[in-house]
């Protein structure tokens, strides 16, 4: 019974990655509107995000999902997929194309928690998935030379170790997905929204009304629940270094996503490079070794 039970929690734990690497392309391309044409800033993005994630999450859950003890490794999960994570990658944008930042965001990522994980959860990789993980930052790194050092890279390699600050840390709380997704919400609305208004009053609410619920939608119910909550299911399914493999597939997402709604084209080296991420990641899924428990 235990081999069909794994087959099961890979098979749905792929799934989750795919759906939420899907959901991330497109926070990439509607941060980038949002602060270069929707009338917004990354400080006015993450307040939404949380003015809306925050209740709904509590109103789901009924109580605060961690307790004195587990408050230090929530509050590592706030820092890494909160506000810090919004304002840091979305300052970015400001001056460079959602396709480039998604690429170097993901390839940060992936390498950050691969280095966390092996020196904190000790988590095993067999020398096909280090070859598939080499191939898929191999085509990461192609993508963001292609983009020809349009923008800062400091941002993005920021938001990458963020991210992978939230997912090791998600790892290591014991919580479910729910409850991940809930504390980090209540934390970073806790932390973070007094200050905002405080410092900026009634400015997130002169935005347009249609930027707001697009916004408001986007970052708080389908990014800020749905997206984490996926992300958190692959990590508890498959662990933090496969789970954090779908951030790979993040930059083949965002160009298409990119060009579709931004208009940004990709060059034929950026098709390339898709392919060669695509080849890694499947590599990396499908020759994987079994995690201790």
């Amino acid at each position: 019974m235990a081999a069909p039970a794994q087959g099961i929690a890979i098979l749905r734990g792929t799934l989750a990655g795919v759906a939420a690497a899907t959901i991330w392309s497109g926070w990439y391309v509607l941060a980038r509107h949002g602060v270069t044409a929707g009338g917004m800033d990354t400080w006015d993005l993450a307040a939404l995000r949380f003015v809306v994630a925050a209740p709904l999450l509590l109103l789901i859950l009924r109580r605060v999902p961690f307790s004195r003890g587990s408050l230090a490794r929530s509050a590592v999960m706030a820092l890494g997929a909160g506000p810090a994570f919004v304002i840091v990658v979305g300052t970015g944008f400001l001056h460079a194309p959602a396709k480039f930042g998604g690429a170097l965001s993901a390839v940060s990522g992936v390498l950050f928690t691969l280095i966390g994980s092996r020196v904190l959860l000790q988590e095993p990789l067999g020398r096909l998935q280090k070859a598939g993980i080499a191939i898929a930052v191999a085509g990461l790194a192609i993508l963001v030379l292609a983009a020809e050092g349009r923008g800062s890279p400091f941002p993005f390699l920021a938001g990458g170790l963020l991210w992978a600050a939230y997912g090791i840390a998600f790892r290591k709380s014991g919580l479910t997905a729910l409850e991940a997704v809930t504390a980090v919400a209540l934390i970073s609305a806790v932390v973070y929204l007094p200050a905002y208004f405080l410092a900026t009053g009634a400015r997130l609410w002169q935005a347009p009304p249609r930027e707001l619920l697009l916004q408001g939608l986007g970052q708080g119910v389908v990014t800020g629940i749905v997206a984490l909550a996926l992300h958190a299911r692959a990590v508890a399914d498959l662990g933090a270094t496969r789970g954090a493999l779908f951030q790979s597939l993040v930059p083949p997402f965002t160009l298409i996503l990119s060009f579709a709604f931004l208009g940004e084209v990709p060059a034929p080296v950026e098709m390339a490079a898709i392919l060669v991420i695509l080849a890694g990641v499947h590599v990396a899924l499908r020759y994987h070794v079994p995690m201790k428990p």
